[in-house]
């Protein structure tokens, strides 16, 4: 006896959780209804080179190097796994972001929706690695809500 509605999950995470839920939705595409990335890396391979210089030597460290570990990161890369993908999803992003940059964003918008895939993309101009400004917070939060009551029917 269930207690949850397996027909309508959705899955959310920012940074690495953003990353947690595009691997999430493409490894396991049958369990979600909708899921929202907010500003998480889509490929590690382009999520470390396109970051500033002098965090590649931490992040070769703790994440993997590219040449060394290529195998490791393509294993753990959502872009490995997201053509699977089987529901809608929401991207957000700050255009101004150091960390996962615009690009890493617009990448999965762009590949996903070249594939069919039922993908919306909203980029806040004035933000970088998070959503600071009051006005966005409830711009982007509303439309989060907004997202998922669209496609899980609460």
């Amino acid at each position: 006896d269930s207690r949850l509605d397996m027909t309508r999950v959705g899955v959310m995470g920012r940074s690495y959780g953003g990353d947690m839920t595009l691997t999430l939705l493409g490894r396991h595409p049958d369990l979600w209804s909708a899921g929202a990335d907010l500003f998480g890396p889509y490929s590690l391979f382009t999520f470390i080179e396109r970051m500033p210089e002098t965090w590649k030597t931490y992040f070769h460290q703790v994440l993997g190097h590219p040449e060394r570990d290529s195998a490791f990161l393509q294993e753990r890369s959502p872009s490995t796994y997201l053509g699977d993908l089987a529901c809608p999803l929401l991207v957000m992003q700050g255009a101004n972001d150091p960390r996962v940059v615009e690009r890493e964003s617009h990448d999965v918008v762009e590949t996903l929706q070249a594939q069919g895939k039922q993908v919306e993309y909203e980029v806040y101009a004035d933000e970088g690695h998070d959503f600071i400004k009051y006005a966005n917070k409830v711009h982007a939060y509303n439309r989060i809500v907004a997202f998922f009551a669209e496609y899980l029917h609460p």
